[in-house]
């Protein structure tokens, strides 16, 4: 069952709880990495400067471009920062 068989409220409003479930995901996503790639305040703005530009440029290939392409690049660096987390332990 669709969720546009209950009306276009209801459509609409799931899909902004959908796209607000990924803001929030990619906004957790982007701050655990900042916190764990940054050694102090300096690297941390720059970092964060270079991610909010990147994710401009990002945000024009379509979300199911993004979903296809980005995320397994995104899963491969968390699993290259869970071992380096793991070696520095």
């Amino acid at each position: 069952m669709q969720v546009g068989t209950f009306g276009s409220v209801y459509r609409y409003l799931y899909g902004v709880i959908i796209l607000g479930a990924i803001v929030t995901t990619a906004v957790s996503s982007g701050f655990g990495f900042l916190n764990n790639v940054s050694k102090n305040k300096i690297q941390y703005k720059r970092n964060n400067a270079i991610i909010c530009c990147m994710s401009i440029f990002i945000s024009f290939l379509g979300f199911s471009n993004l979903v296809n392409h980005i995320y397994p690049i995104f899963g491969f660096l968390g699993l290259i920062q869970l071992i380096l987390i793991l070696k520095c332990k």
